[in-house]
């Protein structure tokens, strides 16, 4: 069983099974989508979780606290990390733009 994952930004799709990282969608699926340090700490890979916010793993305090250090503010509800994401559950679609 996968979840779709589809990058508004690159007309890009891809299906994945629960367990992965939205860093290896983004990589696998040859997206634009920048990535720094690759941990949670910078802040480049900000996106909007457009649609599937429920198939994805929790935000975290790492996440928070970086989201609003880049300026992002208290309002992080649909804005997430993606290196710091995990698709959690199957049989759905995740629609991200960045």
């Amino acid at each position: 069983m996968t979840t779709r994952v589809e990058i508004i930004n690159d007309f890009l799709a891809i299906n994945v099974k629960p367990g992965t990282t939205i860093q290896d969608v983004v990589e696998a699926a040859g997206s634009a989508l920048p990535f720094g340090c690759r941990n949670g700490e910078c802040g480049t890979c900000v996106v909007e979780i457009v649609q599937g916010m429920e198939f994805l793993s929790e935000i975290n305090e790492k996440e928070r606290k970086v989201l609003k250090e880049v300026g992002v503010g208290a309002n992080t509800q649909n804005l997430r990390l993606s290196c710091q994401m995990k698709i959690v559950k199957p049989n759905g679609v995740i629609r991200i733009k960045y």
